[in-house]
């Protein structure tokens, strides 16, 4: 299963990856959001700081190359790191 993934793209505002995950999904593009730092939303939670955290949006392979067009044609492109 773990080969059949593939990082979309990567992105250091948890909000932003909300929104691109919910453009994909008008897609039928399924994605799941994965932090660097796991502790970050108990820490936004509690403290109200906002802490340091890459998010990664993954893809099915199979998915990768129509969510990379939809991506690449946002008005989210310039804020992204694109593997």
């Amino acid at each position: 299963m773990e080969n059949d993934l593939r990082v979309l793209v990567k992105v250091n505002d948890r909000i932003i990856a909300g929104e691109i995950q919910r453009m994909l999904e008008e897609s039928e593009i399924y994605s799941m959001l994965e932090s660097d730092n796991p502790a970050s939303s108990v820490m936004n939670m509690y403290s109200g700081l906002k802490a340091n955290e890459t998010i990664r949006l993954i893809v099915n392979k199979d998915d990768y190359q129509k969510g990379l067009e939809i991506v690449n044609n946002s008005s989210f492109h310039d804020l992204l790191k694109v593997d």
